[in-house]
């Protein structure tokens, strides 16, 4: 009985004190966050430098609290307790040793240079992109290159060097797993675009391309997040050259999105995805938001949302005859008799036309991976010295080529359209289309739980899905990686199935003809 309450006494006080140390943790976290949504909406461009710094000291902050004698200490009492702990502190604290081993792997200097040029990188690949000139951003992305090298061989690997970059994003992910996957993936989609190509009749998408004016497609936008369920109480909406969203904690979620004045579609179809960022980061248990469980371990599963949202429901034809008459009442002004004889079904022809397209954001759900497989080539290329940076255009327009057809002619849409490696975040594009196997695994589960579930969406009432959403995925998924969310939900491996299943049957309505599964 005394050893009882000895361990009962130290189970205590080890978890009082890693809950001091964590929320010191997250609060600072979340400073660097907001400092970093700051910068890419409203700080002038002048500061820059100083932001730089400023990002930078925080960084070595945070470095100095995971290294401190209070870390330590935590971490080696971690591994005695954890197994007296129900599962879901276990979980808790291995989402604290993960980061611990990730911030004690890497010396001090090496993370504030790395935060040093990203934040230049950043303003350079801004720079660059606005006047499509790659020359101006490669420096950078040269610089950045060289400090994630550094970073894989710090972090250490087993089998392949961009397994370490990958398991910032996905825990537990090795290029061996993830490879044969997206390539199955990749046969499965070409196929799929090949036979779109042979049909005599394309969808329409003269509901798209139009001019309305940028208040108004942001009106639009914000009236179906709230809707769906974004609490503007605790979160808000911007203007940034590259749609994102950033999490303070559950009651601080903020997203961004782009203006395209010739398609409204893109404002549109950028905020739901970052909305499902947003309801994800709003449905976290207040208990967990300053713990390290906090935050999404998995960015599969955070992709899994936004694409859920954006792609499976948003361009569902039930989501279209609940938006249709909303998109004529706020924009039917501005184009006049364009759309005489416009319907619900014509406009979900429209989001799922499948066109080979330059921007991996604007792109239609067939076409997607492509753009995906094709900047995991390059990352491996370029990390393993095998392509010069500044033969990275030329790389990627022969990639566009090769899988899509279409070749881009300026940089602006070619390799300087997406931020992702201005930030250092190579080992993420993959999430994008491991979230979206999870979301159709997600959908085709939550069709089989929720009866009249298309008449919910098509009325606009969006309280079911959410709600299964949260209490299947919100509450627990922080804890999770994709193929543990997967397993608990489906009892199964996470693999293609579902999602061409998905978008088999989708191009079966959009089309209007027969199409062999696999």
């Amino acid at each position: 009985m005394a050893e009882l309450r000895v361990g009962r006494r130290a189970v205590h006080n080890f978890w009082r004190q890693l809950e001091e140390f964590s929320t010191q943790f997250r609060h600072l976290r979340a400073l660097v966050a907001l400092a970093g949504w700051d910068q890419e909406t409203y700080m002038p461009p002048g500061a820059a430098q100083r932001r730089a710094a400023q990002l930078a000291t925080a960084q070595k902050l945070l470095h100095r609290h995971m290294n401190s004698t209070v870390a330590r200490r935590l971490a080696l009492r971690a591994h005695q307790i954890l197994p007296l702990l129900p599962e879901r502190k276990q979980r808790i604290v291995s989402c604290f040793l993960r980061e611990y081993r990730r911030y004690t792997a890497l010396p001090e200097q090496l993370l504030e240079e790395l935060s040093y040029a990203q934040t230049l990188a950043l303003e350079s690949w801004k720079l660059a992109r606005r006047e499509s000139d790659f020359s101006l951003f490669a420096p950078y992305l040269q610089r950045l290159l060289e400090l994630k090298r550094q970073q894989i061989e710090f972090l250490g690997y087993e089998e392949h060097p961009y397994d370490a970059l990958l398991g910032l994003y996905e825990p537990g992910l090795r290029l061996s797993r993830l490879q044969p996957m997206l390539q199955e993936l990749t046969v499965a989609v070409r196929q799929l675009l090949q036979w779109v190509q042979s049909r005599p009749v394309q969808p329409s998408d003269r509901l798209l391309h139009q001019s309305i004016p940028a208040d108004e497609q942001l009106n639009l936008a914000r009236i179906v997040c709230r809707q769906i369920g974004f609490d503007e109480g605790r979160g808000r909406l911007d203007l940034s050259a590259h749609p994102f969203c950033t999490a303070l904690g559950p009651s601080d979620v903020r997203m961004t999105t782009r203006i395209h004045s010739g398609d409204a579609s893109v404002c549109f179809y950028s905020v739901l995805h970052e909305l499902g960022h947003a309801l994800y980061e709003q449905g976290i248990p207040e208990e967990l938001a300053d713990s390290f469980a906090g935050e999404a371990v998995s960015m599969a599963i955070h992709e899994s949302q936004s694409l859920l949202w954006e792609d499976i429901i948003g361009r569902s034809l039930a989501f279209c005859q609940w938006l249709f008459p909303l998109w004529q009442e706020r924009f039917g002004r501005y184009v006049g008799e364009q759309w005489e004889g416009a319907s619900a079904e014509e406009l979900f022809g429209a989001v799922n036309r499948v066109q080979p397209s330059l921007i991996r954001t604007e792109a239609d759900e067939v076409t997607y991976h492509l753009h995906i497989q094709l900047r995991l080539e390059l990352e491996l290329a370029l990390l393993a010295g095998e392509l010069r940076v500044w033969d990275l255009p030329d790389a990627w327009n022969d990639g566009m080529e090769r899988l899509l057809g279409i070749r881009p002619r300026e940089d602006r849409s070619g390799c300087l359209q997406d931020i992702h490696w201005a930030l250092g975040d190579f080992g993420y594009f993959p999430t994008y289309s491991l979230g979206k196997l999870v979301a159709a695994i997600l959908w085709k589960q939550m069709q089989r739980e929720l009866p009249g579930l298309e008449q919910h969406i098509c009325a606009g009432e969006f309280q079911p899905v959410l709600q299964w959403l949260r209490r299947t995925v919100h509450e627990s998924a922080p804890l999770e990686n994709g193929q543990e969310l997967v397993q608990r939900i489906a009892g199964a491996e996470l693999t293609v199935d579902a999602f061409v299943e998905y978008i088999t049957d989708k191009l079966r309505r959009v089309y209007g003809e027969p199409l062999q599964s696999r």
